[in-house]
């Protein structure tokens, strides 16, 4: 591997244990202001590229299976409420199962089973514990227009970013 690539990909790794986590979570903020797109399909890319260029397989196009457990919902009219009858914890929590499902992949790739748990327990404890919590509000301006996001979204999609870089990456 020549020094410049070297370097490139050791700037990439860096960033994404600190910068993509944080722009995952301001795009799953976002996501709740009428722009699903960005928290459905967008954050599903993000993690795909990133174990595309670590582990330089096609398997992990896997992991664009998040983008559907992403749209399946948790308010009344969706389907993991209606079978949960509403218990919170239960529905967020199955998804955050089936959130770190779709990094299955990783694991059977790398053989890092222990980072892969670590990594699911974190992405199921927030699910199941926090996405449902009221920590308010942050305003955040973006082409013009002011959008009031939910400070437990960022929170819930940075763990989401961290722990989603930490099973790619480790």
């Amino acid at each position: 591997m020549t020094k410049l690539k070297k370097i490139i990909l050791d700037f990439f790794k860096a960033f994404s244990t600190t910068g993509i986590p944080a722009i995952i979570g301001l795009l799953g903020a976002i996501a709740g202001q009428n722009f699903k797109w960005l928290r459905r399909f967008l954050i599903p890319v993000i993690f795909t590229v990133c174990a595309v260029i670590e582990l330089k397989s096609l398997w992990v196009l896997l992991l664009m299976s998040m983008a559907g457990w992403l749209s399946l919902g948790y308010g009344e009219s969706s389907f993991l409420y209606k079978i949960f009858k509403g218990d919170n914890y239960l529905v967020r929590g199955t998804l955050g199962v089936l959130i770190s499902l779709s990094f299955l992949v990783i694991p059977i790739l790398k053989g890092n089973w222990l980072v892969y748990l670590l990594g699911s327990v974190g992405i199921i404890l927030t699910w199941a514990l926090i996405t449902w919590q009221g920590f308010g509000s942050f305003k955040v301006k973006l082409f013009g227009k002011e959008y009031d996001c939910l400070k437990v979204d960022f929170l819930s999609y940075s763990v989401l970013g961290i722990c989603g870089m930490f099973i790619i990456f480790k």
